[in-house]
């Protein structure tokens, strides 16, 4: 397996390129890892290196490698001076054209509540601007769709709807073109303060409203969701979605011969050296545990971990769902080839879920962060887990 392989620059590692979008998206390395094997256009990681590369080791940097703070001190004093002005010179642009203007367009507003203070948004805002993983599904599960986005996020979100108009793309996540963000003329901006540090949100919040929500984990997805929904005036949308999620649990339960904690899931995903495993506090986790399902001991809490190949059985459980490779890139190649070595092990077939033959391969969307993925896990766990009870 050619996890070590150079995928961007000559000496930028999938390691590397894992470490920098954690860095980027202020996401785990292993979230970050799940982000990064789910593309689907090997080309795109290659340049996703080739671009990660250039931007973490900049002759700038006091600091040569990307630790959480985008930028040293003096080339943040130097962003602030000089984007006022690209703002300023943007906006005057984009007001020479027909569009109207986000003033125009919403000019009744309301006090949100945020990580950065109080902000006044438009009602029913029209141009949306998203810049973090977790609000763009939110977004669209609400039945809205954003004008500009991370192509990094949208392109990996495999389990939205088709988008209706393109979206824009607004660069890197963490460090959003603040130029391109003002000639689209947003009338609002949503983002995470885990993504969105102050600097950056008073650069944002002087091109349109912006709202950092308090957010800083996978597991506050229902949160997040109703906070877009009160924002967006979406009540209606949040109602359905809660009660559509809620009534596919209990179907899900009621369609159960037995106690749905008598049922342990475990869930993992291989590579070349490692095995990693997805706790209570991860997305997926939420989903299990909302269905009452019991996990393995070391899955009963905590987000993800790594287990060794000779502790393999603490992946063990009543059923075994592990991460399908996405398409044919080689990224998912060295995945397919992880896995088939796994199964390969004699370990593997000491596995009561493998002895009985539950083992499934799911897709990326169980490592999703909104209600569709969340309805899509659920019909996973009815078709895999119902037959069999």
């Amino acid at each position: 397996m050619r996890f070590g392989a150079r995928l961007g620059s000559q000496d930028h590692s999938f390691k590397g390129i894992l470490i920098d979008i954690s860095s980027l998206l202020r996401i785990s390395v292993c979230q970050a890892d799940l982000l990064l094997i789910s593309m689907t256009n090997q080309h795109r990681i290659s340049h996703l290196g080739h671009k990660l590369t250039k931007m973490v080791r900049s002759p700038l940097d006091n600091n040569p490698r990307l630790l959480g703070n985008s930028f040293n001190r003096q080339r943040r004093l130097f962003l602030l001076a000089g984007v006022s002005t690209l703002i300023t010179a943007a906006c005057s642009g984009a007001a020479q054209t027909d569009q109207p203007s986000a003033t125009e367009q919403s000019s009744v507003t309301k006090s949100i509540q945020h990580a950065y203070g109080e902000t006044e948004v438009p009602i029913n805002p029209s141009r949306i601007v998203v810049l973090d993983y977790f609000t763009v599904e939110a977004l669209m599960a609400l039945g809205s769709q954003p004008i500009a986005a991370p192509r990094l996020i949208i392109d990996n979100l495999l389990h939205l709807p088709p988008a209706e108009n393109d979206i824009t793309d607004t660069g890197n996540p963490s460090e959003p073109s603040i130029e391109k963000i003002a000639t689209l003329q947003p009338d609002l901006i949503l983002t995470t303060k885990v993504l969105t540090e102050a600097d950056t949100y008073a650069l944002l919040s002087q091109v349109a409203p912006t709202v950092a929500f308090d957010i800083e984990g996978f597991t506050e997805w229902k949160t997040l969701t109703r906070l877009c929904a009160e924002i967006l005036g979406k009540e209606a949308e949040i109602e359905k979605l809660e009660a559509d999620y809620n009534a596919k649990l209990q179907e899900f339960r009621s369609q159960l011969s037995d106690d749905a904690s008598q049922v342990t899931v475990s869930v993992a995903s291989f590579y070349a050296n490692r095995i990693s495993t997805f706790g209570k506090d991860t997305f997926v986790g939420t989903v299990l545990d909302d269905a009452g399902l019991s996990r393995p001991p070391n899955q009963s809490e905590g987000s993800t971990a790594q287990v060794s190949l000779e502790l393999l059985s603490d992946i063990d459980g009543d059923m075994l769902f592990v991460m399908k490779p996405q398409t044919q890139t080689e990224v998912a190649g060295d995945l397919r080839a992880a896995l088939d070595q796994m199964q390969a092990n004699p370990l593997w077939d000491q596995l009561k879920a493998v002895q009985t033959n539950q083992v499934y391969e799911v897709d990326s969307y169980w490592f999703g962060v909104g209600y569709i993925a969340a309805q899509l896990v659920l019909d996973d766990l009815m078709t895999y887990i119902i037959p069999e009870r």
